[in-house]
Formats: C-alpha cells, sequence, structure tokens
C-alpha cells in the first residue's frame, strides 16, 4: 500500500497527509472549481493580449519600411498554438516536464524579434506589443502549473523591456515612460493572476482540509482514523505475507534471524498500534489528520472521554478548534490551543456533567475571537471563559451520548431522575 502523501507544509514542518485524503486535497488544479478559475484567467489573458494586439495595428504605419512588429506576433501564434495542442492531448496527464520547458524558453523568440523591430523608435513612440503580450500568455500557463516559474519569467520579460526603453531615454525623451509602463504591463496582468490563484488554492485547501476533518465526527468511540487504518492495513499485509511464506514452505522454521527480527517487528508495532487505539478518538484524529491543527492543538484526553460527544457536539468542538487556531497567525504571537478532557470529581451526583472539557488558548485574546466560535463553543455544553493578557480559557461541562456512555457515565445516567438530560 501505498505511504502517505506529503499535502502542506506547515510551521517549518512537513505534514504527512494519509494518501487517500491527500489524493483530494492535492488536486485543486483540475477539480474543485480550478479548472473554472483556469478558464477565467485564459479568457482575461486573451483580453490583455487583444489589447496589445489593437496597439500593434495602431503603431504599425509608424514602422520603418519592413515586416514591422508581425513577426513577432506570428511567433507568439506558433507557441500558444502548440502550447494549446500540447495542453488538450495531454489533459488527462500532466504536461510533461520537458515540453513545459521547451514552451517557457520558445518566448524567447517573440520577445527578442519584438525588441529587435522597435529598438531605436521608441522616440517615435513604436513600443513592443508582442514581448508585453507574452507575458499575459504566462497567465494560463500559472494556473495550469505553478505560479513561480511563469511570475520569474514575466518579470524577466519586464525587465528587458524596460532595459530597452532606457538604452533609449536620450533620444526619447518622455516617451521612456511609456516604455517602462509597457514594461510594467508585462508584468502586472501574470502578478494579478498568480494573487488570484494562490488565494483561491489556499481557500480550497482550508476548506478541504476542514471537509476532510469532519468526518471523523460521525466514527464510533475509539475507531482509528485514515491515518492509523493505512498503518493497520499495511501491519496486516506484511503479517499475511510473512505468514505465507512459512506455510508454503518458502521459510523454514526455526525461523532465520533476519525473519524471526522482522516477525518481532511486526508484533511490537501491532501492540504499540492496539494500545494507542484503546484511547484514540475522533479528536485525536481530527487534530492528527489536519494540515492546519495538527501542529497547533494538543490533545490530553487519557480517558478517551472526548468519543462520549454526540455528533453536534463533536462538530461544534472541531469548528471551535478550526475558527480559534485554523486562521494563520497575522502578528508575532503563535496560535496554539491545548484541549483537555477529564472526568468531574463527583461522579455520583446525577446533575453533574459527564466530561469536564477546557480549551486553553494563546497567542489571541477573547476580543479577537469571532461570534461564530462562540455559537460552535455553545453546542458542545455550557461554557464560562477565563481570560488573559494574550490567552484565555474555555471551560465546557458536557453531557455525554447515551449511545456511547460506557462505564460509569452509562451508570450515572441510568440513575438520573427521568427528564433529566
Amino acid at each position: 500500500m501505498s505511504e502517505p502523501q506529503i499535502a502542506t507544509t506547515t510551521v517549518g514542518r512537513a505534514f504527512r497527509r494519509p494518501s487517500r485524503s491527500a489524493r483530494a486535497a492535492g488536486d485543486v488544479r483540475d477539480s474543485h472549481g480550478g479548472r473554472r478559475l483556469a478558464t477565467g484567467i485564459t479568457i482575461a489573458a486573451a483580453l490583455v493580449i487583444i489589447g496589445h494586439l489593437a496597439h500593434a495595428v495602431m503603431i504599425a504605419p509608424v514602422f520603418p519600411p519592413g515586416p514591422g512588429p508581425w513577426p513577432a506576433w506570428l511567433a507568439i501564434v506558433g507557441v500558444v498554438g502548440v502550447g494549446v495542442i500540447s495542453r488538450l492531448v495531454s489533459r488527462l496527464t500532466p504536461l510533461p516536464d520537458v515540453l513545459y520547458v521547451v514552451l517557457l524558453c520558445a518566448l524567447i523568440v517573440p520577445v527578442w524579434l519584438d525588441i529587435s523591430a522597435t529598438m531605436g523608435l521608441l522616440h517615435l513612440g513604436v513600443t513592443p506589443t508582442a514581448a508585453a503580450a507574452t507575458g499575459a500568455v504566462l497567465m494560463p500557463v500559472a494556473a495550469i502549473r505553478g505560479t513561480r516559474v511563469p511570475l520569474v519569467v514575466s518579470c524577466a520579460i519586464g525587465a528587458v523591456i524596460a532595459v530597452s526603453a532606457l538604452f533609449q531615454i536620450s533620444t526619447a525623451g518622455h516617451y521612456t515612460v511609456t516604455g517602462l509602463a509597457v514594461a510594467a504591463s508585462a508584468v502586472l496582468p501574470t502578478v494579478v493572476a498568480v494573487i488570484a490563484i494562490n488565494g483561491f488554492r489556499r481557500l480550497v485547501r482550508r476548506e478541504l482540509d476542514l471537509s476532510l476533518v469532519q468526518s471523523t465526527v460521525t466514527t464510533p468511540r475509539t475507531a482509528v482514523g485514515m491515518r492509523a487504518s493505512e498503518e493497520l492495513a499495511q501491519l496486516d499485509f506484511d503479517a499475511e505475507s510473512l505468514l505465507d511464506d512459512v506455510g508454503s514452505g518458502r521459510v523454514a522454521l526455526p525461523l532465520p534471524p533476519e525473519t524471526a527480527e522482522r516477525a518481532g517487528g511486526l508484533a511490537a508495532r501491532l501492540r504499540v498500534r492496539l494500545i494507542e487505539g484503546r484511547n484514540d478518538t475522533w479528536l485525536r484524529h481530527a487534530v492528527t489528520e489536519s494540515a492546519y491543527l495538527s501542529n497547533r492543538v494538543t490533545v490530553d484526553d487519557p480517558g478517551g472521554l472526548a468519543g462520549l460527544l454526540d455528533h453536534d457536539q463533536r462538530d461544534g468542538l472541531l469548528l471551535a478548534l478550526w475558527f480559534l487556531i485554523g486562521e494563520p497567525s497575522k502578528g508575532a504571537a503563535v496560535l496554539a490551543a491545548q484541549v483537555t478532557c477529564r472526568e468531574p470529581e463527583d461522579t455520583a451526583d446525577p446533575k453533574s456533567p459527564d466530561v469536564l472539557l477546557s480549551i486553553d488558548v494563546s497567542g489571541v485574546v477573547r476580543r479577537r475571537v469571532a461570534a461564530a466560535t462562540w455559537d460552535a463553543v455553545d453546542t458542545v455544553g455550557t461554557y464560562t471563559v477565563v481570560a488573559g493578557a494574550e490567552s484565555f480559557r474555555i471551560d465546557i461541562e458536557c453531557r455525554a451520548d447515551p449511545s456511547v456512555s460506557t462505564g460509569a457515565t452509562a451508570v450515572r445516567r441510568a440513575t438520573r431522575p427521568r427528564g433529566t438530560r
């Protein structure tokens, strides 16, 4: 079975998401609205290119006798045509890196042809058009592939246009400003596209992370999470392979030292997983499997009491943690939270809560917490807030779900008068 994939990197360390959810969270380019974003950016790029083409038509009569700006524009048509055909052919598979690099390098041709055709004509108001349009060509490329390389290439194109304008400053005079504006027009559309793409992908990853993590609220009290289930499946496969080798005679008895060491390692890993699974609740899985909560939230629940909460309480607690910690910290303080679950001291009192839950939040003050957070906390139970200078604590008294209550909690529920929650 495949190993967990790296979904994102948070606060200086790699977060490893189970491969099943990594595939869903990682594909934000061709799904989850990514295709529509790429289509919109492509339309915007086409409008920018048409604008530069109209400018080229207007200044074409000013050019000296010769081909004018049209060889550069024909080169752009050739590069874009090859790129479109390649994208249509490789729609079901990623664009090969070699072809991607070749297409980027091919953009040098229209830039060089356009700069050569317009060099020395800035004093007449003649500026590069095809070279500036080349920057807009990179907008859909940034939506399909990564954003860094197209941004760097567009900045390089803008720098070339700016340098060509500055070389003509002695003869161009105030037209130099026009040349620099054209250089900026080669970079600005790509910058805007990159900002929009990064913001969209960041939003989609956050929403997908929350959606994937919310699946843990429906699990039984001590069910394993996605990561643990993949580990158990791998352990089961390794154990079956070893037993099959022994049963078929491929491995003789007594076991050779290397095989015996392998069997001992499998047994130890299974024991560790079974021991950990006794108190592994949905809350621990939700925190562990979230790229945004895993490095900020710690869970102190040795008795697995979080598993006693019902679906609405679990969903409210998860949303509260998400609202409190899921947003990136804007200041110097690092957002962090510790969730502690304990039983009340007076377990014989029918009016006492089933679970005492506290959330210690640091790095933010209470007045900066969104109102939706308190609505989510209210669904968990009756709460009080103890405020501090740069932190606060939320103490929640929770009534457990009778369908999952066990042990002393079940006994207390059975002895309560009717009508008591």
